[in-house]
C-alpha cells in the first residue's frame, strides 16, 4: 500500500518533494526546505504523518516539526451495518482510508444478522447481508492499512430480525432475545462465531449482549421458572465466551446490562447511583467490558462509571458515539460535547481502548459518511492528549472533510436545541399534517428560524459534498414547522382565503420539496449502501407526501361544503412531555452554538 499516495489523494495534496521515512516510537514529522521526514512504527501512524505534513503545506508553512504519541493503544469506529443500511464494501474501504489517515488502528462492523452463516439461509435474508468473500476482502484491505477489523456481533439480544421467523420460536426468549440455556441457541452462536473466524484476522470479538430487555421473563420463565436474572445472564455469556475461546477469540461485551439489572427503577444505561451486587461481579465471565455512553455531558458521570468498571477486574474499553441515529443529519454539537467530557475522563483514568460508535437506529436515515467530520474529536485527543483544543479538532475536521465548526453547528440546528434522543427535527419532518402528536416543547416559530438560519449558512458552502442534501432536509422540515404553526389556527378562525391558498399553492410546494429531498436522499443512500433498507425510508416519504395530498383534499372538501368540518383539527391538541428530559447545561451548550 502506497500510504503517501493514499493520504495525499484523500486531501488533494500535490507535494512532490522528498519524504524520508524512518522508524520512530510514536509519530515524528519534520518539514523544512521542501523536504520532509516522517518517523513512525505503524502504518496508521505513518498515514497520520502524511496527513499532518499535507495540512502544514496547505496552511502555507515552510517549516514544521511535531512529535506525538498515542494515548490509546486501540481506537477506531464501529459502523452499524444492521439496523438500516449495509454499507457497500467499497464504502467501508473509504472509511478505512479516513480511519488510517487520522492515525487510528481499528474498525468494527456491527452485524446482527447481516452476514451469511452456513446452515442458516434465513440469517440476513433480504437484508443486504455480506458474503464471506466480501468480509474477507474488507479485512485484507484493512490489513494493508495496518487496521484491525474486529467482528461485532450479537449473541443474546437485538436478534429481532432473525427471531421474527416462526421457525425460530424454540430459540427465542422473547421477540428480541435469544433463549438462554437452549442447545439450539448455542448451535447458532457457534455457527456465527465460526463464520467471522473465517472472515477476519483479528483475535478479538465483540459479542454484544447489550439491552437484553426481558431476558428470563419470556419462554425461559415458562420452561424453567423464575431465576435470578444475573445468574441467567452470566451463565449464558460464560457459554458464549467459551465458544469464542475455542475459536481463538478474546471476547468483549457491552456492559450495560449489569447496571440495568441492578437498577430498581428499571432505568437503562449507566445511572451513577447503581451499585452492582458483588455476587454478580464475582460470577462475571472472562470478558472485556465495554462502557458505552452517548448522551451525558457531565464529567462526573464518566469518572464515576469508569471507576466502577475498574472494580470488575476485567479489561476496560470505552465506547463513545457520533450521533447519526437521531434524524436525517448528524448531531455534531451534541456529539462534540459528550465526547469532550468522555475523552477528558478516559485520559485522566488511563483508559487505553476507545470505540467510536456510529449507530443506525430507526432506519439509517443519516449516512455514516456524514459522521467522518467528528472522528477528529477522538483522533486528536488520542494523539494530542489533554493538550488538544477545540480548534485542533475543528481544524482537522475542516482540512480532512471540509466540515468546519460553523457548518457543523448549522447542521446541528436540525434538532432545534433539543437533546438528540428527542429527535425533534425528524419528528416534525415525518409528523402528520392533520393529527398533531408532537411534544409540548416544540416551538414552531423558533423551528422556522432555526431552519432559515441554517439554510443561509449552507449557501456559504456550495462545494461541501452533502450540502444539497442538507438544504433539502432543512427546507422540508421548515415546511412542516410552518404547517403546524398555522394550519389549525387558521382553520379554527375559519380563514377560508388562507386555507384555499394553502391547499392550492402551499401544499403542492411542500410536496415538491419532499420529492426533491426523496430524490437526493435516494442518491446519497445508493452511493454508499446496498439497496436493502432504503425501502423503509421510502415508506416514510410515500406516507408524508400522501398525507399532504390528503390534507389538500380534505381542505378543499371543507371549503366546498362537502365536509362540515375537518375532524382531525377540531379536538383540543393535547401534548406530552418529551421522551427524555435534558439537563440545562446541555440545552445551554447546544443553543449557544
Amino acid at each position: 500500500m502506497d500510504i503517501r499516495k493514499k493520504v495525499f489523494d484523500l486531501v488533494g495534496c500535490d507535494f512532490s518533494g522528498n519524504v524520508e521515512e524512518t522508524q520512530f516510537d510514536g509519530l515524528y514529522v519534520k518539514y523544512e526546505n521542501g523536504k520532509a521526514v516522517i518517523g513512525a512504527n505503524t502504518v496508521p501512524a505513518r498515514a497520520r504523518g502524511y496527513l499532518l505534513l499535507a495540512k502544514a503545506i496547505a496552511e502555507g508553512k515552510t517549516s514544521y516539526e511535531v512529535t506525538q504519541s498515542p494515548n490509546f493503544s486501540l481506537i477506531g469506529p464501529m459502523l452499524d451495518v444492521s439496523r438500516g443500511g449495509v454499507m457497500k464494501p467499497e464504502s467501508v474501504k473509504k472509511y478505512l482510508d479516513y480511519t488510517a489517515a487520522l492515525g487510528m488502528n481499528m474498525l468494527m462492523l456491527y452485524t446482527e444478522d447481516t452476514y451469511e452463516v452456513e446452515g442458516y439461509p434465513f440469517f440476513g435474508y433480504q437484508r443486504g447481508r455480506y458474503t464471506l468473500k466480501e468480509l474477507q476482502d474488507i479485512d485484507d484491505y484493512a490489513y494493508s492499512l495496518g487496521i484491525e477489523i474486529i467482528p461485532c456481533i450479537q449473541t443474546f439480544g437485538h436478534m429481532e430480525q432473525y427471531l421474527r421467523y416462526p421457525f425460530n420460536s424454540d430459540i427465542a426468549d422473547n421477540d428480541k432475545v435469544l433463549l438462554a440455556g437452549e442447545e439450539k441457541t448455542y448451535e447458532l452462536i457457534r455457527a456465527c462465531v465460526a463464520t467471522v473466524r473465517k472472515a477476519f484476522r483479528s483475535n478479538r470479538i465483540n459479542i454484544g449482549c447489550d439491552e437484553t430487555r426481558g431476558l428470563g421473563l419470556g419462554q425461559y420463565l415458562n420452561k424453567h421458572g423464575y431465576r435470578d436474572r444475573f445468574d441467567i445472564f452470566n451463565e449464558h455469556i460464560k457459554v458464549v465466551t467459551e465458544i469464542c475461546k475455542e475459536y481463538g477469540y478474546r471476547p468483549m461485551m457491552w456492559s450495560d446490562m449489569y447496571f440495568s439489572l441492578a437498577e430498581k427503577n428499571k432505568k437503562e444505561g449507566y445511572p451513577v447511583h447503581v451499585e452492582i451486587p458483588q455476587y454478580a461481579i464475582d460470577s462475571m465471565p472472562d470478558c472485556d467490558m465495554v462502557f458505552w455512553e452517548y448522551d451525558q455531558m457531565d464529567n462526573d458521570h464518566y469518572r464515576i462509571n469508569i471507576a466502577k468498571h475498574y472494580t470488575f477486574n476485567r479489561p476496560f474499553v470505552f465506547a463513545g458515539g457520533i450521533r447519526t441515529w437521531d434524524g436525517l443529519v448528524p448531531y455534531y454539537t451534541h456529539s462534540y460535547a459528550t465526547t469532550k467530557a468522555a475523552m477528558e475522563e478516559c485520559l485522566r483514568a488511563g483508559a487505553k481502548e476507545v470505540i467510536i460508535t456510529v449507530w443506525s437506529n430507526d432506519g439509517c436515515e443519516s449516512s455514516h459518511m456524514q459522521a467522518l467530520p467528528l472522528m477528529s474529536a477522538f483522533s486528536e485527543r488520542c494523539w494530542m492528549g489533554e493538550a488538544c483544543t477545540e480548534d485542533d479538532i475543528w481544524d482537522m475536521s475542516a482540512f480532512l472533510t471540509g466540515m468546519n465548526k460553523e457548518l457543523a453547528c448549522a447542521v446541528s440546528d436540525f434538532y432545534m436545541g433539543y437533546g438528540g434522543a428527542i429527535r425533534s427535527g425528524k419528528l416534525i419532518l415525518w409528523s402528520d399534517p392533520l393529527i398533531n402528536l408532537l411534544y409540548e416543547g416544540f416551538d414552531m416559530p423558533a423551528g422556522i428560524e432555526y431552519m432559515k438560519k441554517s439554510l443561509a449558512v449552507f449557501e456559504k458552502y456550495p462545494d461541501y459534498p452533502y450540502i444539497e442534501y442538507f438544504k433539502a432536509a432543512f427546507q422540508a422540515c421548515m415546511d412542516k414547522c410552518e404547517l403546524h404553526n398555522e394550519l389549525r389556527a387558521r382553520y379554527l378562525a375559519d380563514d377560508r382565503v388562507w386555507l384555499k391558498n394553502f391547499a392550492e399553492k402551499r401544499i403542492p410546494e411542500m410536496i415538491a420539496d419532499f420529492r426533491a429531498l426523496q430524490n437526493i436522499h435516494h442518491a446519497v443512500w445508493h452511493a454508499d449502501y446496498k439497496t436493502h433498507g432504503f425501502e423503509r425510508i421510502m415508506y416514510r416519504y410515500f406516507g408524508a407526501i400522501g398525507r399532504l395530498e390528503y390534507t389538500a383534499q380534505v381542505i378543499n372538501q371543507y371549503l366546498s361544503g362537502e365536509k362540515a368540518c375537518i375532524e382531525e383539527l377540531d379536538p383540543e391538541v393535547l401534548f406530552t412531555q418529551p421522551v427524555r428530559s435534558r439537563s440545562a447545561r446541555e440545552f445551554m451548550y447546544i443553543t449557544a452554538h
